[in-house]
């Protein structure tokens, strides 16, 4: 498939990286930051800073300081304050985002031309991601994230969120199917959807009821008003993923393999290869303690070499999608293959299924993305973030950051 090129463009896009929401307007990207997070952050700085005897009188260096035997270093870093979903609001300038913290999460809505943030609601204990807005309505489909691993589907109902599906599974990713002439009215005559497509999951456990692992994820169907259930896409060897419906009922899905959670076998040449590097491991292990015994005394290190720079994001191990990359060694592998830079597999695959079954590949290489109402697919490898048609013609770049893992058109 063509790369066209970079262009600006009209589409306005919400993505989050690193855990913070950014808008795109054009050419241009806006933080936003939640006032709601800022004072998270600030009271446990504040909080911080009445401890602050335990740290008093010792070098944050030394290699034996307060800092090491409590614990403690940056407050601001220390707290746990991202936004975990965003969605378009009811007007063009309203955005709809959830912000988590380790205990407490919340629903926010943002004005985008005033920078003024409301509160819909917040409660402890309460994870929330995956949100959509219901075309046509006033109801807000979310994912709600149990303590015991599973998800559910949920919907928000003012300050209430009522769950859709249970059992012990990870439903993710729900969205709405679009209106269609037999849709309910919402009381004013309007029309609204009523059914939604999401991703599911079996849980694997053991004897004793711990969590092992998931099975392959599948895409179900569900009507809200009527409660009927069907399987569209299921597969033992295929992971499908975020699915998106267009009007016309074409399903859009990611697909990748599916690995399974418990232990593969360990092919007898990596457990040879494995003992010729002990000796070199050890050495590594070795330099590493003395290079840090270095630091911590001479605040001098005992190489000054660094390798080649790598664009990318500055973390060494992500989780994305239920995975873990190594990003580091990922990206430094396309670097010397001259390729795209990209957070995933090409083997993670947008993929097109049209109402009569047919299935075409779209894009390899996809972490999220988003359909248009007039069919206009965004999407993004992590990095890139590109545009297309939804028959996967006239691709387009449209810019680059660091972490990209939620696209969301505005």
């Amino acid at each position: 498939m063509p790369l066209v090129g970079v262009q600006d463009m009209e589409l306005r896009i919400a993505y989050l990286a690193h855990g913070r929401l950014f808008l795109r307007n054009g050419s241009a990207s806006e933080l936003i930051e939640s006032q709601y997070g800022q004072e998270v952050i600030k009271r446990s700085i504040e909080r911080q800073k009445k401890n602050e005897w335990k740290t008093a009188g010792a070098s944050p260096t030394s290699l034996y300081s307060r800092q090491s035997l409590w614990g403690t270093g940056d407050p601001s870093q220390a707290v746990n304050v991202r936004i975990t979903a965003v969605a378009p609001g009811k007007s063009d300038e309203e955005l709809i985002y959830v912000v988590s913290t380790d205990s407490v999460g919340g629903l926010f809505r943002y004005d985008t031309k005033n920078k003024k943030e409301t509160r819909e609601f917040h409660k402890e204990k309460l994870y929330l991601s995956d949100i959509s807005r219901q075309p046509g309505g006033d109801l807000l489909l979310c994912c709600r994230k149990q303590w015991n691993g599973t998800a559910s589907i949920a919907v928000v109902k003012g300050n209430d969120v009522d769950e859709l599906t249970e059992g012990d599974s990870v439903d993710e990713a729900p969205s709405w199917v679009p209106i269609g002439n037999t849709g309910p009215s919402n009381g004013d005559g309007a029309v609204t959807s009523s059914a939604i497509v999401y991703q599911s999951a079996g849980v694997a456990r053991n004897q004793s009821g711990v969590m092992m692992g998931i099975g392959p994820c599948r895409i179900e169907k569900l009507n809200i008003a009527t409660g009927s259930l069907e399987t569209l896409l299921e597969s033992e060897s295929i992971d499908y993923l975020s699915p998106r419906m267009n009007s016309e009922g074409d399903l859009f899905v990611i697909k990748r393999p599916y690995e399974t959670p418990f232990k593969k076998s360990y092919p007898i040449h990596k457990q040879l290869l494995d003992i010729l590097l002990f000796p070199f491991r050890l050495l590594r292990a070795f330099f590493h303690f003395l290079n840090f015994m270095s630091l911590t005394f001479s605040k001098t290190p005992l190489t000054t070499a660094s390798g080649p720079k790598v664009e990318g994001p500055d973390e060494k191990t992500l989780f994305l999608k239920g995975r873990i990359i190594d990003a580091e060694e990922f990206l430094k592998e396309q670097q010397n293959k001259n390729e795209a830079p990209s957070l995933v597999p090409k083997n993670w695959q947008l993929m097109r299924r049209s109402r009569d079954g047919r299935e075409n590949v779209l894009a390899d290489s996809v972490l999220s993305f988003d359909l248009a109402a007039d069919g206009t697919l965004v999407y993004t490898n992590g990095i890139c973030v590109y545009q297309m048609k939804a028959d996967g013609s006239e691709r387009q770049l449209l810019f680059k950051d660091k972490l990209v893992d939620t696209i969301v058109l505005i």
